[in-house]
């Protein structure tokens, strides 16, 4: 399912910005761009940031950018961007922000489908380092297809 959500059009490396409000912005806007959210959500993915502390820091370098389905997503999709430099969220633990995923899902069930696979990924060894060296959006994307086939076969 998570290959299936996150096109490689939709993941960019590298991508340079002054503030946490920016990556969520970038981020957003790959989704937007594909119709998968309306604007709205993305100034939903601020405000509750705003609202509730960097939350969407879950693990050291890695943030998971998402609002409430009814604050605009249209279909079930996922973008990631890799952050040069890596940005400060606020989060005690887990800063600086090198991979920031945004997540747009329509119902609870996709939601969870997704974030399963999802954790899967973040598991592995080394994986924010390693996704963040990838150069482009094809490699990036290899890399994830790789970790996630390999996860399936028990290795």
């Amino acid at each position: 399912m998570l290959l299936e959500i996150l096109a490689p059009t939709r993941i960019i490396t590298g991508v340079e910005v002054e503030n946490w409000q920016e990556v969520t912005k970038k981020a957003g806007e790959l989704l937007l761009k594909d119709e998968l959210i309306e604007e709205e959500y993305i100034t939903a993915m601020i405000n509750s940031i705003k609202e509730n502390g960097p939350y969407v820091v879950l693990a050291q370098g890695i943030a998971i950018l998402h609002a409430r389905p009814e604050d605009g997503v249209k279909e079930l999709g996922m973008s990631l961007i890799t952050l040069d430099p890596p940005i400060e969220f606020g989060h005690q633990s887990n800063d600086p922000v090198e991979v920031a995923l945004a997540f747009g899902a329509v119902d609870e069930e996709k939601h969870v489908e997704a974030m399963s696979e999802l954790t899967t990924l973040l598991m592995s060894d080394n994986v924010v380092e390693k996704m963040h060296a990838k150069e482009d959006a094809d490699k990036l994307y290899q890399y994830i297809t790789e970790v996630l086939n390999s996860k399936e076969k028990g290795e």
